[in-house]
């Protein structure tokens, strides 16, 4: 016969047996990640700068951590549809999103009523690339300068430009673009880029700030002219058009980023281990060269990296939306 202190040896024995097994297969869940699919999900339409980003990210994974990623296209509500499917995913690392300083930075200091809290509803894990907007008009516009433009908008009174969605960085762009320029426009946005950039070359628009990846072969095909690009310094796609400090607005610069993202709550260990993963394959020579004629320039940033980059952007930007002065109505 057992006593009674026996009895309670073995259950209090029992009990850290079970505890330590659940906290080893815990612990080997995480060690043994990734060992399934992983699905990184752009809240653009395909064709897009994020799902390009988005794209090459996935090839990085695939090779380095050694299992399938996929790449889903959730587009609608200025990107909100595919941020709030990752926000509520399981954060265990097999759902990512693409995103960016459209997606994940000026929503969350110039919008109101959003549906999510961007800034706190994911974890940075990793840099991906950044590039310049282009100004663009239609082929058949008779605008061939920036400076032009704003002249012709003055006459005109209101022009229409159209953006890749509310809240995004061509959306701040234009909006400071107006602000500098003393111009009045209606804005028109679209689920995507693309689709932004063929209204302006069908004529239905006056003018947009473009990203570069999307806009570069609709320039060379002739369907949109390109007055200005937003960078520093003029860029290798388009060597012939000037910055908009050298078409006459000094300090006008905007460059834009992309990155990876995770839900919050994402462990931090599985959240270095992608960082890590993405940031070494876009410093070796085939990722950078794939980024680079995507217009893109590789920005390869680990997950601590990442997140102090994003935070800064955070800051710089909120700073910039209260300057001018711009609030956003989500959904209006």
């Amino acid at each position: 016969m057992h006593s009674l202190t026996d009895l309670k040896k073995v259950s209090k024995h029992a009990v850290f047996c079970l505890a330590t097994a659940a906290g080893l297969g815990a612990a080997h869940a995480q060690t043994s990640y990734p060992n399934r699919l992983i699905t990184l999900v752009s809240a653009y339409p395909a064709g897009g700068v994020t799902d390009t980003s988005g794209r090459i990210a996935g090839e990085i994974l695939t090779e380095k951590l050694g299992q399938p990623t996929v790449l889903e296209n959730k587009p609608g509500a200025s990107g909100m549809i595919g941020k709030q499917y990752v926000a509520r995913a399981k954060p265990d690392g097999y759902t990512l999103s693409s995103g960016g300083l459209g997606g994940n930075v000026i929503p969350a200091v110039t919008m109101k009523g959003l549906p999510i809290d961007v800034a706190k509803a994911f974890v940075p894990v990793a840099g991906i690339s950044g590039f310049a907007n282009v100004l663009v008009v239609g082929s058949h516009s008779p605008v061939n300068s920036a400076q032009e433009l704003v002249a012709y908008a003055r006459k005109k009174g209101v022009v229409t430009a159209s953006t890749n969605g509310v809240g995004t960085s061509a959306h701040l762009t234009t909006e400071l673009f107006a602000l500098r320029t003393g111009i009045k426009f209606e804005h028109v946005p679209y689920k995507g880029g693309t689709e932004a950039q063929i209204g302006i070359a069908n004529g239905d628009l006056d003018f947009g700030f473009a990203n570069m990846t999307s806009a570069v072969p609709m320039i060379k095909a002739g369907k949109l002219k390109a007055l200005a690009v937003t960078g520093a310094a003029r860029t290798d796609q388009l060597p012939d058009v000037p910055t908009m400090g050298e078409a006459g607005f000094p300090d006008f610069v905007v460059t834009s980023w992309l990155g990876l993202y995770a839900p919050a709550g994402t462990p931090p260990e599985i959240v270095k281990k992608i960082g890590d993963a993405v940031a070494a394959g876009m410093r070796e020579q085939k990722y950078m060269a794939k980024a680079k004629a995507a217009g893109m320039d590789p920005m390869p940033m680990n997950a601590e990296e990442f997140a102090a980059f994003n935070d800064a952007e955070l800051k710089r930007w909120g700073d910039i939306a209260k300057q001018a002065d711009i609030s956003i109505d989500f959904g209006k």
